[in-house]
């Protein structure tokens, strides 16, 4: 297909700028073979030749000596991750017998220090261990020195570096918006509590909603609207991105290193980042030569009427390795989740069809390369597969009682499917990345992925509104690739500019069933004897340049553009659900350009005002589109105004302070957009409805750690949201917008390696909906309170969770939203939960 020529376009286009690398290098050797002898040829250019490196161990770190002919010039001094980077500008190295200085571990704290040629430059590249060294450069008649001091961090608090707000490696306090990031300590304190990743986000991350019951992602967004999900890059949010989406059940959580989140629209990863983005960075490989990690793990329930009941007990085990050899690292990870029923705390089993009573298997592996001090090869892959086994379903019978009941579970036969895959979810990532830090000046950084992932659905039976008995196939299968270069203007600017491409194929398989078979069977045997597929491809490329200009040491600004062209193909077809329609397929395009542009004051070396201005992109879910379209589309490609992308603008201001003992921030946001995208519930699926939308709030966070072991911490987000329909703003459902959500913890280490930590969930009523007529009950609030404790015990660690601790019953905001059009999805939240797990490192 026309989609696929240009995901080889883009390949090669990789390859192309890559292999120019060697080109230019064979045209700067031709160059100097113009002068006879190089000594010539530095005579021509009037360049400093740099003749000796020499390293002298020092009682605080080390001194690098380089010797010089010639008039010394100014060093240009950056920071990359944990290297200290020295360009030294008209200046060449020229050693007797090596084209380049490297020397491994020349003092305790510094792993590397290299010289290089660059061109019309050489480049001074020191190593830290964990955090960048620091230097003072002195100068002598004939010799530039850098007397280096390692591990800067290990005196103060390590500076914060977020990769995923700019892409490129920037201290927190530097990006001009909000960011959050979960570190894996804290990752690893949340699991004690529970092991999917909505929760620990929902506990973690303001502005982003609180967690669904059924595990769908488009029930959580932040700030109001779509996240775009990452894996180290790889985008995992589909354009099939509201119907039975998983996007955040593709990954373990012990395969995680840390998540960084951008609150707000931003395009800098192209589609789907209208509410903002996640980007889940995996495990990285241990500075040791080698370590192992092992952890086991049961858990319960412990509520009224359901206490260790033994359906209820859940069982976890994890092992992971990670180590270096030489020039090569290394890291793998393998877990098995077995999840029992759950209960409320009522003590009635709770009717989740896919997220209780489920087992979940995970693998990750990951290998690298450091080529050479300045280039390294990575590959990575990520396999997540969850099968469902729960035999509860939700009682019907509720729907015959007046007012709106609590979702009561039946148990039913297991279903045999028989022609068709069974309950599930899989998802597969992989990734190849090559970075390069002296590309002729720049640093460059290439990617190619691939992205498979296939949710299959239970067997529904929608004879009453007219259609067969349905079982849902949704597969999907993306590549591709990224491209970008971080190239310094100047000493205070820097310009990063690239390209994306990605091809995704998705099908939709729409399975009937054998009515008889199924009704004398009792439910217990779908047998396909028919269908109805849907295959379409999408494709999207980005052209993006970013602009960073430190105007001084307290003021800087960023600005940029990025290019978005989308591409549509599906041939005719015919929707799954009656009225059946035919629907003229056909090759769709549109494209745009969104803008940012941010800046950041540093009142102080402690605060900091910030503002900034973002647009974001989101195609429409084709997928949902096709399925169920709107009256008013026949044609793909007449229809237009259905198909168009929705493109948000974002406003933001705020304030972030980072003391010694206390770090706060506070942000105030408001976006609109032309094109929203509403969805109205129905019978089997929902419509979609094309609106001006508008979205305001604010988010605040703290963090103080008074002393005497304590820590302390809260966050709060208030929004509201509003859809223009006859010329009146008429409030979004509660099911995008959240509620006053209030979070808080309380943590204290009471005696050396015992850990104990209460920490809170508030979320408020919303009536602004109901009153408008927008969803059909009001939304009641809740309160929980969990607490999580880790005890040194041996050579491992043991760890206690309790989930809602005062078995509290509840329904979360999704729950009530959905309950409201259909009782039996009024599901209440779990009850107490008891966790035990064991965790070591050797």
């Amino acid at each position: 297909m026309e989609q696929r020529s240009h995901f080889l376009v883009a390949i090669a286009s990789i390859v192309s700028v890559i292999s120019t690398q060697s080109i230019h290098a064979e045209e700067l050797s031709t160059l100097q073979q113009n002068a006879s002898t190089v000594t010539e040829w530095l005579a021509q250019s009037q360049v400093v030749q740099v003749t000796k490196v020499e390293l002298n161990p020092t009682s605080v770190g080390l001194q690098v000596i380089l010797h010089t002919v010639g008039e010394i010039p100014t060093s240009i001094i950056s920071v990359v991750d944990n290297t200290l980077i020295a360009d030294i500008p008209n200046a060449v190295l020229v050693l007797p017998d090596t084209e380049q200085f490297q020397a491994t571990n020349p003092t305790s704290g510094i792993t590397s220090v290299s010289v290089t040629n660059l061109g019309d430059r050489i480049r001074l590249a020191i190593a830290g261990q964990t955090t960048p060294p620091v230097a003072e450069v002195s100068t002598t008649d004939r010799e530039l020195i850098f007397s280096v001091t390692p591990e800067a961090g290990t005196a103060e608090e390590p500076i914060e570096i977020v990769v995923t707000a700019t892409r490129t490696a920037e201290a927190v306090q530097n990006v001009p918006r909000s960011v959050t990031i979960i570190n894996r300590d804290q990752i690893e304190q949340q699991t004690t509590l529970r092991r999917d990743l909505q929760d620990i986000l929902a506990q973690t991350v303001p502005g982003l909603g609180d967690v669904s019951p059924d595990g769908n992602t488009f029930s959580q967004q932040l700030r109001g609207r779509r996240v775009q999900i990452l894996i180290d890059g790889v985008p995992i949010k589909s354009n099939l991105s509201t119907v039975q989406a998983r996007d955040y059940r593709s990954i373990a959580p012990d395969a995680i290193e840390r998540i960084e989140i951008v609150r707000g629209p931003t395009a800098i990863y192209g589609d789907g980042g209208t509410g903002g983005v996640i980007n889940i960075i995996t495990r990285q490989a241990s500075e040791e030569q080698f370590t192992s990690t092992a952890e086991i793990g049961i858990d319960a329930a412990a509520g009224e009427g359901s206490f260790l009941t033994g359906d209820s007990f859940s069982n976890y085990l994890e092992y992971g390795f990670s180590g270096n050899e030489g020039i090569v690292d290394f890291v793998f990870n393998i877990s098995r989740n077995n999840v029992g029923s759950f209960f409320d705390a009522q003590g009635d089993r709770i009717p989740f069809e896919s997220i209780a009573d489920t087992e979940i298997f995970n693998v990750f592996g990951k290998v690298g390369v450091n080529l050479n001090s300045q280039q390294r090869l990575q590959v990575s892959i990520n396999h997540y597969n969850e099968s469902e086994n729960s035999t509860v379903r939700p009682d019907e019978s509720i729907l015959d009682i007046p007012g709106i009941q609590k979702a009561q579970g039946i148990t039913v036969p297991d279903v045999e499917f028989i022609g068709v895959p069974g309950r599930g979810n899989r998802n597969t990532v992989a990734s190849l990345n090559y970075t390069n830090d002296a590309f002729f000046g720049s640093q460059l950084q290439g990617q190619l992925y691939y992205r498979s992932n296939s949710r299959r659905s239970d067997a529904f039976d929608f004879r009453d509104f007219g259609d067969p008995i349905q079982q849902q196939v949704f597969d999907k299968e993306q590549w591709g690739a990224r491209l970008q270069m971080q190239t310094p203007v100047s000493q205070a600017v820097s310009l990063l500019w690239g390209a994306d491409y990605s091809n995704e194929n998705i099908q939709l398989d729409f399975n009937f069933g054998d009515a008889a078979e199924f009704d004398n069977t009792q439910g217990r045997v779908f047998r396909r004897v028919g269908g109805i597929s849907i295959p379409y491809d999408f494709s999207n490329l980005g052209l993006f340049a970013q602009l960073q200009w430190d105007l001084s040491d307290r003021w800087l600004i960023s600005g940029g553009a990025r290019y978005e062209r989308f591409n549509l193909s599906v041939d005719d077809f015919q929707t799954p659900f009656v009225p059946y329609r035919n629907i003229t397929g056909g090759d769709l395009s549109f494209d745009d350009l969104a803008l940012n542009l941010g800046t950041l004051y540093r009142v102080t070396n402690a605060v900091s005002l910030f503002a900034n201005f973002a647009q974001g992109f989101s195609a429409p879910d084709f997928g949902r589109l096709l399925q169920g379209p709107p009256d008013e589309l026949t044609s793909i490609e007449d229809d237009i105004n259905v198909t168009q992308p929705q493109k948000v603008d974002n406003y933001e201001i705020g304030v972030r302070g980072e003391w010694k003992n206390v770090q706060l921030s506070l942000a105030g946001f408001y976006n609109e957009s032309e094109l929203g995208t509403r969805l109205i519930p129905g019978a089997a699926l929902a419509e979609i409805v094309r609106v001006p939308e508008r979205i305001y709030g604010v988010e605040a966070t703290i963090d103080w750690q008074p002393g005497g072991n304590w820590q302390l911490g809260s966050t709060i987000t208030w929004q509201e949201g509003e859809f223009e329909e006859d010329d009146e703003f008429l409030a979004i459902t509660s099911e995008r917008i959240s509620p006053l959500k209030l979070t808080a913890y309380v943590e204290h280490e009471t005696l050396p390696g015992w850990n104990n930590r209460l920490q809170l969930l508030l979320i408020g009523d919303r009536t602004r909906a109901f009153t408008d007529g927008t969803e059909e009950v009001p939304i009641s609030g809740y309160i929980t309170l969990d607490y999580i404790g880790s005890i040194q015990l041996g050579a491992g660690t043991l760890n206690i969770g309790i989930e809602n601790l005062l078995n509290e019953q509840y329904f979360p905001v999704a729950s009530q939203y959905l309950g409201g059009f259909y009782e039996p999805d009024n599901i209440a939240a779990r009850g107490r939960t008891l966790r035990v797990g064991y965790r070591i490192a050797w």
